[in-house]
């Protein structure tokens, strides 16, 4: 049986927070993927994850397609501001390491899946440059007549660097179309039809896409899923939260049966 594809963030894997502090994950009713999948009766495979991000994507897009008959698969793009650190007890490099060392199969009966922080002997996490946890731009200095007046950053902590001197800036915009170029690889060599879209304004895709040559599987939702339901549904998204970040399952719900079909048709 072939299935769809979704791989996402927490939007994806049907999270919010409680008022009273817990947490719920994997609500159907707030999972857009599992309500397109319900609403046009199409097959599903979900791997998703709270802050995943998107250097997560080439290697759950790569194990889910060697798991998986599939034509067509929906990226949710995320924020640039998120990255991965790791660690091995030995303090080795990995060299062998499978796809599939830290997916966490625990619910793939209902084909979803997700990642695990631990797995013998190694950690792997997201970290999130969240307003609490960052510090503001202080600016960056060169000159030509002191050579040496950029030094300066190597005085700034690791997340500070990671944010101002990384995340936001060319690096990151290639490494993110490497990933995607990956993905595109392989979906050539799959004959899948990948979607790459974004959900609300706050998450950045790139307007130049051809760095690296022309993606020939993956395609692009010019829209967001909060500019398609303003303009066609009038429907402001940033208003139906069901948390502070998570919207409810109207919004879910919408962007499953409206956005998610307008993605695969007229995406470029």
């Amino acid at each position: 049986m072939s299935r769809t594809l979704f791989l996402g963030d927490s939007h994806c894997a049907g999270f919010y927070e409680n008022q009273d502090g817990t947490c719920t994950i994997w609500d159907s009713a707030n999972n857009y993927a599992e309500l397109y999948s319900k609403i046009y009766n199409v097959p599903s495979a979900i791997y998703a994850m709270p802050g995943a991000c998107n250097r997560h994507y080439p290697v759950w897009f790569s194990w889910l397609v060697d798991e998986y008959k599939t034509d067509t698969a929906f990226i949710q793009s995320t924020y640039w501001n998120r990255y991965l650190f790791a660690h091995s007890k030995n303090l080795d490099w990995g060299d062998g390491i499978t796809k599939d060392h830290f997916v966490d199969k625990s619910q793939a009966s209902t084909h979803r899946y997700s990642n695990l922080v631990f797995n013998k002997g190694r950690f792997e996490l997201m970290v999130g440059q969240f307003k609490e946890l960052y510090e503001d731009f202080k600016g960056f200095e060169f000159s030509f007549e002191d050579p040496s007046a950029h030094y300066k950053v190597f005085n700034e902590t690791y997340k500070y660097s990671k944010l101002w001197f990384e995340g936001l800036t060319h690096l990151q915009l290639r490494d993110y179309l490497t990933d995607l170029i990956v993905v595109d690889h392989l979906a050539q060599e799959r004959n899948i039809d990948v979607y790459v879209w974004h959900i609300n304004n706050r998450v950045h895709i790139p307007n130049t896409k051809d760095l690296f040559g022309k993606f020939k599987r993956v395609k692009f939702a010019e829209k967001s899923a909060e500019d398609f339901l303003r303009k066609e549904y009038k429907m402001n998204i940033e208003n139906m939260h069901i948390d502070s970040e998570h919207y409810h399952k109207d919004v879910h719900n919408a962007i499953a049966e409206h956005y998610i079909p307008w993605v695969k048709k007229n995406s470029k």
